[in-house]
């Protein structure tokens, strides 16, 4: 019982001393709309990310790795693709009331992308990132909303073999501890 009240202590220490330092974990999901040359074919689908987030707390710059999982259907077709991916993002809060408090990012990835029709091949691409949010405060934890503009490097293929940018926007809602 000792034990158990003493790993509890220390796991609540650890806590703190990890938000004082400016450490968060997000957990999010919404809609994503695959626009430009990768909307042909493929209609709106939806995204799952989790986030850990780095920030000093006297530094309004800090750092956010990125892990999502995505899906769209693909149009005329019985089928989906399917994308997991990673990103690395500079952020840079702005002051806000204490209750919003906005923010923007930017930065690189890689995409790994699937069609599930038969004879599609998986293909991992490098790609950009930039977007907005907005940090709600709600007691230890905030609600988050956030927008990107996710450009992916030679993620689409013309008629002609030309490969070119693939573009997605997520818009995504959740919380960050």
């Amino acid at each position: 019982m000792i034990r158990g009240a003493v790993a509890g202590l220390a796991v609540m220490l650890a806590a703190q001393s990890a938000q004082a330092q400016g450490f968060s974990l997000g957990l999010g999901g919404g809609v994503v709309e695959p626009t430009g040359d990768l909307a042909e074919g493929s209609s709106t689908g939806w995204s799952g990310t989790a986030q850990l987030r780095v920030k000093p707390p006297v530094s309004p710059l800090g750092l956010q790795v990125d892990a999502f999982y995505t899906r769209f259907g693909l149009d005329g077709i019985d089928g989906h693709t399917r994308m997991l991916g990673g990103t690395a993002n500079a952020v840079m809060a702005f002051p806000g009331v204490s209750l919003a408090r906005p923010y923007i990012l930017g930065g690189v990835g890689l995409y790994n992308s699937k069609a599930s029709v038969a004879g599609a091949d998986g293909a991992t691409k490098f790609g950009l990132n930039a977007g907005a949010g907005m940090d709600f405060g709600v007691g230890k934890a905030n609600l988050f909303a956030e927008a990107r503009l996710h450009a992916i490097l030679k993620a689409v293929q013309d008629v002609s073999g030309d490969e070119k940018v693939g573009y997605l926007i997520p818009v995504t809602v959740g919380l960050r501890f």
